[in-house]
């Protein structure tokens, strides 16, 4: 009804068909056949005709009070609406004497209503949320001259999980089998930075314990990686960056400036993207006899990284969080032989 009316007010305005056709999308013999229908019967004529066929079984009342119930909390003690308990709503409360599950499927899926689905989100309370994102992203756009912008950040209690049974390789129609049961070896904590402006990673020694201790520990070691200009450090607010003695340390080297993320807003942290990609290189789907064996393949993917795949990430054209590179990039980059990836970058 509402493209029906905004093309009879634009012909009101007088536009031609071809216009209102290229301007609502739609095509000519649709615009002349509601033009004609008002011209005809007037508001009447923008209703549709009756059809033949079998009437419909359920009016729009009970279709409406499918949506009602689906935006709203189930019964107890159900955490969700399905097809069953929808159902049975609208029996027990007499909107209908029986209905069959696929008709509410096809109620829902037309309207794109999908209650089986729940995504996670989470607000950020920070009252100086737009100030920290904005210093955040000119640090990113507009790095500084008189220093490096190193994202930081800790992945830790990563698992040494060791398959208990061995895997079975991929077939022909089959995927790789991988046994679900395992044993634990231990954990790894890794503390690692990332080059805002050449993609290359630092990591500390695998710390035991992820306390002020060890931050300061890897603070040190970037100051004596990079002895010269000021480092400016992207961190969220974790305890071990927030502590007495992590801001005494930070106070007595003006060369460390923190720049501290928004609460609940990691995604402004670059290195998180590289854990991601880290992860699924190298940590998922992987079975490790032992934390040692853990603990190599990390490093060892770490300087494959340097070597090889480092490259700043890019900002997206469509305004939204942090991408990593272009696909343009990632394409010449796979195209270009290992041995003359880094010389091509240059």
């Amino acid at each position: 009804m509402a493209l029906r009316a905004k093309i009879i007010l634009l012909a009101n305005l007088g536009r031609n068909n071809c216009e209102i056709a290229d301007e609502l999308a739609v095509c000519m013999k649709t615009v002349r056949k509601w033009r004609s229908r008002f011209s005809l019967h007037r508001m009447e004529g923008l209703y549709d005709e009756p059809r033949s066929g079998r009437p419909f079984t359920f009016g729009t009342s009970v279709r409406h009070e499918v949506f009602t119930a689906v935006v709203g909390p189930p019964p107890e003690p159900y955490a969700r609406w399905n097809l069953d308990l929808l159902a049975k709503h609208l029996i027990d409360d007499g909107f209908v004497p029986s209905i069959s599950l696929e008709t509410l499927s096809y109620w829902l899926r037309t309207a794109d209503i999908k209650p089986h689905r729940v995504r996670g989100w989470l607000n950020s309370k920070d009252p100086r949320f737009r100030e920290k994102r904005d210093r955040i992203v000119n640090l990113y756009l507009n790095p500084p001259k008189d220093g490096r912008v190193l994202s930081f950040d800790e992945k830790t209690s990563i698992q040494a999980r060791e398959r208990i049974r061995q895997e079975r390789a991929v077939q022909p129609g089959q995927p790789r089998r991988m046994e679900w049961e395992y044993k634990r070896h231990g954990i790894v904590n890794l503390l690692a930075s990332f080059d805002v402006r050449t993609g290359k990673i630092v990591h500390h020694e695998f710390v035991e314990k992820n306390n002020s201790a060890a931050f300061i520990g890897f603070l040190k070691k970037l100051m004596k990686l990079y002895p010269t200009g000021k480092l400016y450090l992207v961190l969220d607010n974790g305890s071990t960056h927030c502590s007495r003695e992590t801001r005494a340390f930070l106070a007595e080297n003006e060369r460390l400036v923190p720049v501290y993320t928004p609460t609940h807003a990691s995604w402004l942290n670059q290195v998180e993207i590289w854990f991601s990609v880290m992860a699924k290189h190298v940590i998922h789907h992987v079975s490790f006899k032992s934390r040692e064996q853990l603990r190599t393949r990390i490093a060892a993917y770490i300087e494959l990284h340097n070597r090889e795949l480092a490259m700043p990430y890019e900002w997206s054209t469509k305004g939204k969080p942090l991408t990593g590179a272009t696909a343009k990039a990632r394409r010449r980059s796979r195209n270009n032989p290992r041995g003359s990836r880094k010389a091509a970058r240059c």
